[in-house]
């Protein structure tokens, strides 16, 4: 049984190197470039690659389900540029993939935050879908804040337990960067599930959701064993939801406060966001 990894990557020159070498025992890696300004295309050709440019157009998951398309292995290893297979992770996919007991396989990721593995908010473990049988599943394309492949139809999912690293954020700047973009995602999310913002339930949606967010990840998932990065993690989620609903607000009221006229302007150029 052959195996290909695939990563689909755009402007990762910090962290595509060290993705690719912990998976140079693989039998294939194709890399799908969402047109990087920097030297990811150049670092991939020197690693030896198949390397593919395609413009997303902010649709990523189409880039990661191209590279699954092009791959000729028999199973998928679907990675982040930011995510490392650990040797031990290692030793244990190549022995799932001879035994083929399961279509698909969960990964027990670790989230690096600010010099620190993260054990709580949530995060750890966290269990995502990343080596599965070639035709077995895909990454969705519908609008969806979960990053993380669905499970097949058929067969069941097995468990890896050995980790896969994951240096998500290393500055605070990188976390607001991508925090503006996660909650655009998740208002559109929202939007496509055609949830409607009625006054009467501003409370709930700007007040209550964020403060029950807050207690989940802080206290029920024991964030504050991590001090202040746990706070911080926790404080962020809760702002996450209140920013996603405000971007949703100005999508259906907008500055005239018209809601019918709102969504109608946006409904049409949503796509090209």
């Amino acid at each position: 049984m052959s195996l290909s990894v695939t990563i689909a990557a755009r402007n990762e020159e910090a962290n595509i190197a060290r993705c690719l070498d912990a998976v140079k025992w693989a039998d294939e890696i194709v890399v799908v470039d969402d047109m990087s300004t920097d030297r990811t295309a150049e670092i991939c050709r020197q690693h030896g690659v198949m390397l593919l440019q395609n413009d997303s157009r902010g649709g990523f998951h189409a880039n990661k389900n191209l590279a699954i398309e092009r791959a000729s292995g028999d199973w998928i290893l679907t990675l982040d540029a930011d995510e490392v297979v650990s040797p031990e992770l290692a030793d244990e996919i190549r022995r799932a993939v001879q035994s083929g007991g399961f279509p698909a396989y969960c990964v027990n990721r670790m989230n690096f935050f600010l010099g620190r593995w993260i054990r709580g908010c949530g995060w750890y473990p966290d269990r995502i879908i990343r080596l599965f049988r070639k035709g077995a599943t895909r990454w969705p394309l519908q609008i969806i804040a979960d990053d993380t492949p669905r499970p097949p139809a058929q067969g069941g999912v097995g468990f890896l337990e050995q980790p896969l690293l994951h240096y998500s954020y290393v500055s605070f700047d990188q976390y607001l960067e991508k925090f503006g973009r996660y909650t655009t995602l998740l208002c559109r999310q929202y939007e496509s599930k055609g949830r409607r913002l009625r006054p009467r339930a501003f409370p709930y949606y700007f007040v209550i959701r964020p403060a029950l967010i807050f207690m989940r990840k802080y206290f029920w998932l024991m964030g504050f064993r991590d001090g202040f990065r746990g706070l911080f993690i926790s404080l962020s989620a809760a702002s996450a939801e209140f920013v996603a609903y405000a971007k949703l607000w100005e999508l259906q009221y907008g500055a005239a406060g018209n809601p019918d006229e709102a969504c109608g302007r946006t409904s049409a150029g949503k796509d090209a966001r």
